[in-house]
């Protein structure tokens, strides 16, 4: 398996995209192959993607916000596919994100994940995440 930092977007990546997120959020809008290159050519978004044989496994998005108190990074959108689930991509995936971090000096890493999500939470715990005692709060524009 390799992982990769996502550097170019083929119509093969689109593809994997199109497969991948409905697997991690069913109602949300796909994205577009321009938006996948905006998201790769932005200077806060970073997209790692783990693939066997040609084979799309997963992907992983860092996003990078610098602020007043320090860099800041967020894991989010950790999706492995269905047929490679139990095969080690998802932990793959973030190790890479966390060395990818550590190289860049940066000092924590920070994700969310529902807590139905009982595998996911595991790995993370397992790979030294600890749950922060913190509110998380949305508000979802008209």
């Amino acid at each position: 398996m390799e992982i990769y930092q996502l550097t170019e977007v083929t119509d093969h990546i689109v593809t994997a995209f199109k497969n991948l997120i409905p697997q991690l959020a069913p109602h949300v809008a796909l994205p577009t192959k321009d938006t996948l290159v905006d998201i790769i050519n932005s200077d806060g978004s970073i997209i790692f993607m783990a693939e066997e044989d040609h084979q799309i496994l997963g992907a992983l998005t860092l996003v990078i916000t610098k602020i007043p108190t320090g860099d800041k990074i967020w894991i989010e959108d950790v999706v492995v596919d269905d047929a490679a689930r139990g095969k080690g991509v998802g932990k793959a995936l973030v190790q890479f994100a966390m060395e990818y971090a550590n190289k860049k000096g940066i000092k924590a890493m920070n994700l969310t994940s529902s807590p139905d999500r009982v595998v996911a939470n595991k790995l993370y715990q397992n790979l030294g995440f600890v749950q922060r005692d913190t509110n998380v709060y949305r508000l979802t524009m008209p």
